[in-house]
């Protein structure tokens, strides 16, 4: 930790990263060509004085993203799943609700995609650039990457600001690189010289955009919207909610459908195990309530999970039809998605797996509108069965997850949808 950043941020009371950040861009905080790469940073040879002058005359950085209305231990998690899982549904509605474009919530933290430590940041650009005007921080989205044909980098491109001289830098900085001269080899007084002159010859490409990134601050400002900037502190979020912020109030918003999916398989995967694990008839009167209890489990979880998926699905596609449809059966709201949708021949009550959705409703209704009566006790198949075996007989629940991924599937694939990845995904579900 650098004693002269934590003495200026003391004085200033300003946020260790952008007293970093100044110091980054501005200030003569590194060593050159001293280990493997042609920097290091160190913020303690800079004096005090030069570091706060230089705190207090700048306020325009590019330095990453500041990411708002989103608690860090939620966007962590979630967005590095999202790299290789497309499970958890998609954090924000907008870009905009987590990372600010205009005046950042007062609930913020900076990302960089790498720390200091690993690459400066001077040598890139970025998507987003940050300002501290008057006492507020704010953000702007400025510029995209793009790809370059024939070549293995890309460019930064924005409408607003010349970042053409930035594409001179990857060819300078590559031939640096390749090799960094290290203390003590042959020709390291002459390579750390070239490598100052490098960060000289930055300065005169950066500066200048800099100074065309205030004036666009200063033009935007006076038409800036205030309205995703959270009043209030986020919460923590679940893999399957999602949120936005709306007049600077969040609003979330919870994909049911994913976690009843995997109560169902959770639940019938366990009544399966206990009856494996029986021996005879006397173990197994020990286990049958757990038994009834996991395959009764299954099944509501089932029935609320395609509910909850086909509610979801009509208030998105038909909202004025679907919030008078509250009413309706189950099987009534599956039929009427696919007749509106154009696949009412679909529909096949008789046929798999329409068949089955109509036992999962049967059993579900026999379930949460239970009666305590006596029922005869019935010989089905040459087996005498009770009720609640009629009820929640084990092929059925032992199949209810894969007729549940064939039900949904067959609709995404009929109405040109995308399966849901957590349809799919048993290693990230069960």
């Amino acid at each position: 930790m650098s004693e002269v950043v934590e003495a200026v941020v003391r004085r200033t009371k300003l946020p260790r990263w952008w007293v970093e950040a100044i110091a980054v861009e501005y200030a003569d905080c590194r060593e050159y060509a001293t280990r493997d790469e042609i920097w290091t940073f160190d913020f303690d040879r800079l004096s005090e004085r030069d570091l706060e002058e230089a705190v207090l005359t700048h306020r325009v950085v590019v330095h990453g993203i500041m990411m708002h209305n989103i608690l860090p231990d939620v966007w962590g998690p979630r967005s590095a799943e999202r790299l290789f899982s497309n499970v958890p549904v998609q954090l924000a509605e907008v870009p905009e609700d987590v990372m600010a474009d205009g005046p950042v919530s007062d609930f913020y933290f900076p990302f960089l995609p790498n720390p200091i430590q690993v690459w400066d940041p001077k040598l890139n650009f970025s998507s987003h650039f940050q300002v501290l005007d008057n006492g507020r921080f704010w953000q702007w989205r400025i510029a995209r990457f793009e790809k370059v044909k024939g070549r293995s980098y890309g460019k930064w491109v924005s409408s607003e600001v010349d970042l053409k001289p930035l594409d001179k830098v990857h060819g300078k900085l590559a031939s640096l690189r390749n090799p960094v001269i290290k203390p003590g080899d042959p020709g390291h007084d002459d390579f750390k010289e070239k490598v100052e002159g490098f960060y000289e010859w930055l300065d005169t490409l950066r500066h200048p955009i800099l100074r065309d990134l205030e004036e666009v601050h200063t033009i935007r400002r006076a038409k800036a919207d205030s309205s995703k900037v959270a009043k209030s502190k986020p919460r923590l979020l679940s893999r399957f909610e999602t949120f936005t912020v709306q007049d600077g109030v969040i609003h979330t918003k919870f994909f049911a459908e994913p976690v009843f999916f995997r109560g169902c398989c959770q639940h019938a995967t366990r009544a399966e195990e206990l009856l494996a694990s029986t021996q005879d008839n006397q173990e197994l009167v020990t286990k049958l309530d757990e038994v009834y209890q996991e395959r009764a489990s299954a099944v509501i979880s089932g029935a609320t999970c395609v509910e909850a998926f086909i509610n979801g699905l009509g208030y998105e596609r038909f909202p004025e039809l679907w919030k008078n449809m509250e009413k309706l059966p189950l099987g009534g709201k599956w039929q009427l998605y696919l007749t509106l949708a154009g696949k009412a021949d679909m529909f096949d009550p008789g046929k798999e797996p329409y068949q089955s959705l109509f036992q999962l409703i049967r059993s579900r209704n026999a379930l949460v509108h239970f009666k305590r009566q006596y029922h005869q006790v019935r010989l089905i198949n040459n087996k005498v069965e009770t009720a609640l075996e009629t009820e929640l007989p084990r092929e059925f629940v032992r199949n209810l997850p894969d007729r549940l991924r064939q039900l949904i599937q067959e609709l995404c694939e009929a109405t040109a949808m995308t399966t849901p990845s957590w349809l799919t995904s048993e290693i990230d579900l069960i």
